[in-house]
């Protein structure tokens, strides 16, 4: 007797050639619910990100802070809630610091960097951005400078980072849904966030953005499928998005969202498969991970993070990060070794 092949198979089989559609993503994230059936969604988009960005591991450099955070009240998952020297005056790296924290990594052989920073709201936020990153961009080299301190500038000061000679804009909405973000970012709109990705892209600047997997989720809720769908179809629209990061929520202590569950490892791999049958050519962020490579993402973020001592991280559970110092408070975290370690013995070049 013959059987006909399951649906889910079906757009697996399909999405080795193509992208897949907004409603074959859906029907994915539903129907994916056991490790056999994860094995096969691995399989496929491995497959596909073998074949369209090949097996080399780009790499992301980190630097911050370059402004602090003014948003009142503060996001209400933010990790200011858990060390009140985040995101101020203290954390900040002076312009000499900055320059310092660039040459290094480009001394190290990174190709690109993410310049992060605080919300820093109205006109001292716009002048205090184009300040440090025109200090970042003349002393880059061949480093790309991408600027992940939205809002912290207009929608039409993007044109402006062009010229100072930024490569791409991470200004992550985390979450699709008004709703959540009026609920856990109140300081904030998401619509400001939206016009900038809009005109980032007008301007032909690189995009970066993230999903964050089970934010605003409640402790017996169904996990919002449509949401991330649309999230991740929302930028399919965009010619310059070049990023895609995917992560899960983690609770963040004294905040008041510390007793939220956490987000799914599970829903989140899920997640990067999924990404990776749409968007055949865009880097997606969680290559540092075993699970992450399987599920298809070819890129590791906050590689050699350099920081004020105080911010420093990168401890792993089985591997020590050497911090190192590199000018008088700030630090590097060595910690290539142990991002790169499963890419390097699972036979990915990696792009060092």
């Amino acid at each position: 007797m013959k059987h006909s092949m399951p649906y889910y198979v079906s757009i697996l089989k399909k999405a080795l050639k193509d992208p897949i559609s907004k409603s074959e993503a859906l029907t994915l994230f539903k129907k994916i619910q056991s490790y056999d059936k994860l094995l096969e969604l691995f399989k496929v988009a491995g497959k596909v990100r073998d074949d369209e960005v090949g097996r080399k591991i780009k790499l992301m450099g980190f630097i911050a802070s370059i402004t602090p955070c003014t948003v009142d009240p503060p996001c209400r998952y933010c990790f200011r809630w858990s060390n009140s020297k985040l995101f101020t005056s203290d954390d900040v790296l002076s312009d000499e610091e900055l320059e310092v924290a660039v040459k290094t990594l480009e001394a190290k052989g990174l190709k690109r960097a993410e310049l992060g920073g605080g919300t820093y709201l109205g006109e001292e936020g716009r002048k205090a951005t184009f300040h440090k990153l025109t200090i970042a961009c003349k002393a880059s080299g061949k480093v790309g400078i991408w600027i992940n301190n939205g809002p912290s500038f207009r929608p039409e000061d993007v044109y402006k980072l062009k010229e100072i000679g930024v490569e791409g804009v991470a200004c992550n909405f985390e979450t699709i849904s008004e709703e959540k973000y009026r609920k856990l970012r109140p300081g904030l709109s998401l619509e400001v966030r939206k016009k900038i990705v809009e005109e980032t892209d007008r301007a032909g600047l690189d995009i970066d953005n993230t999903l964050m997997i089970g934010l605003g989720e409640g402790w017996d809720e169904q996990h919002p499928y449509d949401e991330w769908v649309d999230f991740l179809f929302y930028f399919s629209k965009f010619r310059n998005l070049r990023i895609m990061e995917i992560h899960p929520f983690r609770p963040i202590r004294n905040s008041p969202c510390q007793n939220m569950p956490p987000g799914s490892e599970f829903e989140t791999v899920k997640a990067i498969a999924i990404a990776r049958l749409i968007y055949r050519r865009v880097d997606i962020s969680g290559a540092q991970s075993i699970l992450g490579l399987l599920a298809g993402a070819n890129l590791i973020m906050h590689v050699y993070p350099i920081t004020k001592s105080f911010r420093a991280w990168g401890r792993h559970p089985l591997y020590h990060s050497r911090v190192e110092k590199l000018h008088k408070d700030l630090v590097i975290v060595n910690n290539l070794f142990e991002v790169t370690r499963n890419a390097r013995e699972m036979g990915f070049e990696v792009e060092l």
